[in-house]
Order: C-alpha cells, then sequence, then structure tokens
C-alpha cells in the first residue's frame, strides 16, 4: 500500500471531487458485524484543467458489495442536446402491456380514409399511452435507486435489509424492461 501512495504522490495525482453516498464499500452485514469505507477512487493531473467541471459520481449500490463509481467531465454536455424531434418507434416490450392493444384498436377506429393519417394518429396515442405507462419505468427506477440510496446509508437492521432484498429484486425487473428497450433501440438506429 506505501508503494501505491509513493505513486500517487509522485505522479501528482489527486481525488475527484464526489458526490453521492461516501462509502463506496459496505460488507452487506448487519448491526456490529457491519463495515463501510471509502475504497473505490478516481484520480486525475493535468486534465482536471481541462475539465474544470470533472466530477465523481457514487451510484446506487444493487447488487454489488463495492459502489459503481462514474466520472463526469462537463455536466453541461446533457443539456445541449435539448430540442430534437425523436422518430416515432414501435418497442417490443409494448407487447403484452396493459392498455397497449387498447391503445391501437381506439387509434384505427377513426374515420380518418387516409392510410397514413392512421398510422400518424397511432404513432400520436401510443406516445401519450407511453409516457403513461411504459414511460414509467425510468420514473420508478429512478425513485427505487432513491429509496435504495437511503438504505444503503441507513444501519443495516433486518427490517432494512429485507426491504433492501425485495428493492433490489423488483430494480431488476424493471432493468430487464429497459434492457430490452434498449437493445431493440440500439438496432432500429
Amino acid at each position: 500500500m506505501n508503494k501505491f501512495r509513493d505513486a500517487v504522490d509522485e505522479c501528482g495525482l489527486r481525488d475527484i471531487p464526489f458526490e453521492g453516498d461516501k462509502f463506496t464499500f459496505d460488507n452487506r452485514q448487519v448491526g456490529d458485524d457491519s463495515r463501510q469505507s471509502r475504497i473505490d477512487r478516481a484520480m486525475c493531473k493535468a486534465w482536471s484543467e481541462l475539465f474544470p467541471y470533472a466530477k465523481l459520481i457514487h451510484l446506487n449500490r444493487e447488487w454489488s458489495d463495492h459502489v459503481p463509481i462514474q466520472v463526469v467531465l462537463d455536466k453541461r454536455v446533457k443539456e445541449e442536446d435539448g430540442g430534437r424531434r425523436k422518430r416515432f418507434s414501435f418497442e417490443r416490450i409494448w407487447v403484452g402491456e396493459e392498455g397497449c392493444e387498447d391503445t391501437i384498436k381506439r387509434a384505427w377506429e377513426g374515420d380518418d380514409a387516409d392510410l397514413m393519417g392512421t398510422i400518424e394518429r397511432c404513432a400520436r396515442e401510443l406516445k401519450k399511452w407511453k409516457g403513461l405507462s411504459i414511460g414509467k419505468i425510468t420514473r420508478d427506477l429512478r425513485n427505487k435507486r432513491r429509496r435504495l440510496s437511503v438504505l444503503n446509508e441507513g444501519v443495516r437492521l433486518a427490517r432494512a435489509v429485507n426491504e433492501r432484498r425485495k428493492l433490489v429484486d423488483e430494480i431488476a425487473k424493471l432493468l430487464r424492461q429497459e434492457e430490452m428497450f434498449w437493445r431493440q433501440r440500439s438496432r432500429a438506429l
């Protein structure tokens, strides 16, 4: 460990400031056996002047005893992507979801003799429906991850451990749905 510290000092590396839970390791034990520490880090040298907004984000721990970490170089990159109109694409994960079939039927029951007009109406209706149902995958994930974050920071009581396990299962189900969505999306591009 001393050789590692010497190398860090010799190279002039410094920790990137972090956001999130201060601990990146948790042995997932309860009570007196619980151990937490910050062992996962990201360091930089000269490029910190090129990326003054760089930060390290401690993401939510879901399955591992380590927190995944993400280096974000410039928060403003996300803000520049607004305003583009998105192309409609039917998503495979919608099949079998409650309300999808009814939404399509209602859209096709209109009095348009024009096929393109009917397809456009169907796309509009599905976008609305998606925002109310399937679009909530992201919101549900965000909410469950927030709750998980609270549980990860708290004392490891048996009740909290059980709630955490249930929450991790629910997150896993949502992640499978999200993966199916992105897998189809990657083929469409």
